[in-house]
């Protein structure tokens, strides 16, 4: 059971989603971080994410069509939820993403959803059937498919919404800046954990849970559980005229080039991403001085961590694809995305074992933004010890101390461009401007 008042480290979406669960229970919560939400230091701090319900594996199939509900309706995420659907380019050689797209779609049908799937060979019909890619060159024995059934979350809005409603309930107290930038943890002779912070002050409540995303194994020991896995953002500005054509355009998904999304509909920014390449950044186990984990750097320390010289080209070649008149526009507000990867995917949501208050809610590894409306609820299950069996079989405590830092290009569905890089062999473009989100 959930022992009060509860002391949240990390505002980002799984550390919002429960508080939002437990002050609904009636808990008192406290929530620490560096930043405000959007903090720079969330995954989410972002324009957009998709929001798709395709799961080879049931149980993440029902969580999304459950939090796609609340998407829909509920007026807390509702207004930063846009229904604009997904075009899904399956590459022609990686069986692994194709079979994971196909069992995908056989899950939710059995789940009595994905009834409105298109699928389509070239780009053809494309260009005929959807504005915007009328100029698309997909070659015609290449699949794609079209759900209108999903979308993208305007992430930031997202946290900004969720933080408005939880600073104005009298159940939460947000505490940011020094004291509450977490640096470690204090342990007590009754096995209990206090949270120590840049400031010196240490925090203490009766349940505690870490919830700090890629940043999560720099506080504690998640013993080689996750890794911090950076992936690449990109921008470009549209103009008025181009605004208007591209503004109706689903997200774009090529697995084995890259994604985009429809322009921003205030700043007409649109926002462009590579797909395997993920890269990181290797540094000294805090625990562990022997061994080598990977943890973020981010952005806002570090503005210079822009975009890869070597993967602009990557960046054009997908535009001219699909949208070939974009293809030229500068690219600007680079940064890299900072994700908790698992060897599995699954997410790490668990009691930890050698303290007495103390849990984990991590593991994101690129897949948790859209459990936004719902994952706290699981989350609080677990505190309360009534999660079912069989998703704390997936989210356990499972040591992997004996194994090597995973690299998240052996991905079985992730179409891998090779042995994912270390921060410090990357060469990146200069830029001046950052987008306002």
């Amino acid at each position: 059971m959930v022992v009060g008042p509860v002391l949240i480290v990390g505002a980002g979406v799984f550390g919002l989603s429960t508080a939002l669960e437990l002050v609904k229970k009636g808990h008192f919560v406290y929530v620490l971080d560096k930043h405000p939400p959007p903090s720079p230091w969330s995954a989410a701090c972002d324009f957009n994410k998709i929001i798709r319900c395709e799961y080879a594996d049931p149980i993440y199939a029902e969580m999304a069509i459950e939090a796609l509900h609340f998407w829909r309706s509920d007026p807390l995420f509702k207004q930063s939820y846009d229904e604009c659907g997904r075009l899904l380019v399956t590459p022609k050689e990686h069986r692994g993403r194709i079979e994971f797209e196909r069992k995908g779609i056989e899950v939710l049908k059995t789940l009595g959803e994905g009834n409105r799937f298109c699928f389509f060979s070239g780009g053809a019909e494309i260009s005929r059937l959807i504005p915007g890619f009328e100029n698309n060159s997909i070659p015609p024995e290449q699949e794609v498919k079209y759900n209108p059934d999903c979308g993208l979350g305007r992430s930031h809005q997202t946290l900004k919404d969720v933080y408005k409603y939880l600073s104005s309930h009298p159940n939460v107290q947000f505490i940011f800046g020094e004291k509450g930038a977490a640096v470690g943890l204090k342990r007590y002779r009754s096995g209990e954990v206090g949270v120590i912070t840049e400031s010196g002050f240490v925090h203490s409540a009766g349940t505690v849970i870490l919830s700090l995303g890629a940043n999560t194994a720099k506080i504690v020991n998640l013993e080689n559980q996750q890794s911090a896995t950076g992936l690449f953002v990109t921008h470009i500005q549209l103009s008025d005229e181009e605004y208007t054509k591209y503004r109706d355009i689903p997200v774009l998904f090529d697995a084995e080039m890259g994604y985009f999304f429809p322009p921003d509909l205030t700043t007409k920014i649109m926002k462009i991403c590579l797909t395997g390449c993920g890269i990181k950044r290797s540094v000294t186990d805090p625990f562990d001085s022997r061994k080598q984990i990977s943890l973020p750097r981010f952005h806002i320390e570090n503005p210079s961590d822009t975009f890869p010289k070597e993967l602009v080209q990557d960046i054009q070649r997908l535009l001219e694809k699909y949208v070939p008149e974009l293809k030229e526009h500068r690219l600007f507000g680079s940064k890299i995305c900072w994700i908790g990867d698992t060897k599995d995917t699954h997410f790490l949501i668990d009691k930890v074992p050698y303290y007495k208050n103390l849990y984990v809610a991590t593991g994101d590894s690129g897949h948790g933004y859209k459990f936004f409306p719902n994952i706290g609820k699981y989350i609080v299950q677990k505190l309360d010890g009534v999660l079912a069996n069989k998703i704390e079989e997936l989210w356990k405590w499972t040591p992997r101390t004996n194994e090597e830092c995973e690299d998240p290009a052996n991905s079985k569905w992730r179409v891998s461009k090779g042995k994912s890089k270390d921060i410090t062999e990357i060469d990146f473009i200069t830029e001046v401007e950052v987008p306002k989100l």
